[in-house]
């Protein structure tokens, strides 16, 4: 059952056994998971079933030290979350994300990666993005595709040449999950119902109740026995703090709620030249019908050696404002540019401001000379992307001259001086907004230099192609990378105790165990991969442990 916070009489009581507050990916799929598990649940979404922009904006504005986005982009407050914005790409971490590494502080995870792998197909299932395999040869169809990405360099025991990553619908959880959602007998889902503060049962170690708080500012108390908090790794710390009378925030005896906060780190300073400028460049389809595209990743043993971030390589295509390229569809949208919203600008100039803005008239003489290629261009973006159920997920334009700049995404070493903090400021409902305070530290930098030499030295050796980059300036211009503005990562880390972190193995937080975090906040450390999938195995595994546990042993207030 779906209903509106404002729709509710007084006198109508909101008490469940299972209260999870967000309706994004984690929520949804808790949702779904716990639907037949014999006990009350609510869920609880502060945006309604259409996003209303404006609101979204105005409720996660806060403050952030450039060159982080401000809190407000990458998010929306509406039924499903982000993943109404997403663009669908599903990596899983890997079994080193989850070890003890000596050159990282505060690395490995309390739980082993098997505990989360397991759950991998059915999160794939949840995304809609096929099976849970991300090799070349295993996933694509066709045997003279399944080549390496670099010409003359095949399986290297350093790089590997091998590995996709999957692409979802992308699916919108809220309308994908909607109908199930609608119909369920045992699922209430409350819209427009917004958590403003969480209450700790007098003289005990637990939340006895939260109070929402509706579009015209009246606000309810929610009972239940258990609590899950599955509103992102921005939204997760800033509801625990503002709820502590004693400021400092629930959960945060050893001052960890807020820190470690991660993105990844991308860049975009090599260009990759090929004898031919043919290599697998564009999106292919898998066996099950899946979008994926190439990767090139060092090998666990690799990155132990020369002591490693994890990191993934991407060809990417030129710059938009730089007429250069020659492309005509890049030109096109460099022209319309203001109809972008920020966050898709910033992926088409590489995430920076244009080095290089070419004069109008210049980007003009390129869609007059490629209208078949803009043809083309349309096509894709009109049948591939807007009239079909699986999209394209981004239309890729190759450069001209048959150079790839080379994109990277990288992990951060997490850092206590990383946090999410709040500031002064209040929102419409009384709530201090965040302050974001990040920085790529010096360790970042150097693992990421020596990647690029690394890869640099690999090319060289073992293939036909090779790797430039400005020796000189590389190390400055790795530290001017950006951060992935939606990836929001570990301000409620999973730790063996709460002085390292804010929950355990099973995601309850030490200090009050009757609140799980359903959230990449949970994260201890990044990978190099999108947090989505993970976010939903995880999911998935807390249902299982509350069925077994929490919610067999809870009754209904």
């Amino acid at each position: 059952m779906i209903l509106s916070l404002d729709e509710l009489g007084p006198e109508s009581k909101l008490e469940a056994a299972i209260c999870v507050v967000g309706a994004g990916a984690a929520g949804i799929t808790l949702a779904c998971e716990l639907d037949n598990c014999g006990c009350s649940r609510l869920l609880l979404e502060a945006g309604g079933l259409r996003l209303d922009l404006a609101v979204s904006n105005e409720l996660y504005r806060g403050t952030a030290v450039a060159p982080h986005p401000n809190p407000s982009e990458f998010r929306r407050v509406v039924f499903g979350g982000t993943t109404g914005t997403w663009g669908g790409r599903c990596v899983p971490f890997d079994p080193i994300d989850f070890e003890k590494r000596d050159y990282i502080a505060d690395s490995g995870w309390p739980i082993p990666y098997r505990e989360v792998a397991q759950y991998y197909p059915r999160a794939l299932e949840y995304c809609d993005a096929g099976k849970f395999d991300f090799s070349v040869e295993n996933s694509l169809p066709d045997p003279a595709r399944r080549v390496s990405v670099l010409p003359g360099l095949g399986d290297d025991a350093d790089l590997l040449t091998d590995r996709i990553e999957r692409y979802s619908l992308p699916t919108d959880f809220g309308k994908r999950y909607r109908n199930r959602l609608e119909h369920s007998k045992n699922v209430t889902v409350v819209l427009n119902a917004r958590c403003t503060a969480m209450h700790r049962a007098a003289g005990e170690e637990r939340i006895e109740s939260v109070t929402v708080t509706d579009r015209a500012g009246r606000r309810r108390e929610v009972r239940a026995t258990v609590f899950v908090l599955a509103t992102g790794g921005i939204e997760v710390p800033r509801l625990l703090m503002n709820s502590d009378p004693q400021g400092a925030g629930y959960g945060n005896h050893f001052d960890n709620l807020g820190r470690y906060y991660a993105c990844h780190f991308e860049n975009i300073l090599a260009r990759l030249v090929v004898p031919d400028g043919k290599v697998p460049f564009d999106f292919e389809k898998t066996v099950d019908g899946v979008y994926c595209r190439r990767k090139l990743q060092f090998s666990e043993p690799t990155q132990h050696q020369h002591r490693l971030l994890n990191t993934a390589f991407r060809l990417h295509f030129p710059p938009y404002s730089d007429a250069a390229h020659g492309n005509p569809a890049l030109s096109a949208i460099y022209l319309a540019k203001s109809t972008l919203i920020p966050e898709y600008r910033a992926i088409l100039q590489h995430g920076s401001e244009p080095a290089v803005q070419s004069p109008a008239i210049e980007h003009l003489r390129n869609v007059v000379f490629g209208l078949p290629g803009l043809g083309l261009f349309a096509y894709q973006w009109l049948f591939l992307r807007r009239l079909t159920r699986r999209k394209l997920p981004y239309t890729l334009a190759r450069n001209r001259d048959g150079s790839y700049p080379l994109e990277f995404n990288c992990e951060q070493t997490p850092l206590a001086s990383n946090r999410v903090a709040l500031s002064p400021d209040v929102d419409r409902d009384g709530l201090r907004r965040v302050d974001i305070q990040w920085r790529i530290c010096d360790a970042d930098v150097d693992a990421a230099q020596r990647a690029f030499l690394l890869l640099q030295n690999i090319l060289a050796e073992r293939s036909r192609s090779r790797l430039e980059f400005d020796a000189v300036q590389l190390r400055e211009i790795i530290s001017r990378s950006a951060p992935l503005g939606g990836h929001h990562i570990g301000t409620a880390r999973m730790s063996t105790s709460p002085r390292q972190g804010v929950v355990d193995g099973n995601c309850a937080m030490f200090e009050l165990p009757n609140v799980h975090i359903a959230s990449s906040a949970v994260f201890p450390t990044s990978s190099h991969a999108n947090p989505t999938l993970t976010i939903v195995a995880l999911a998935l595994r807390l249902a299982k442990h509350m069925k077994s546990t929490v919610a067999m042993r809870s009754a209904a207030p």
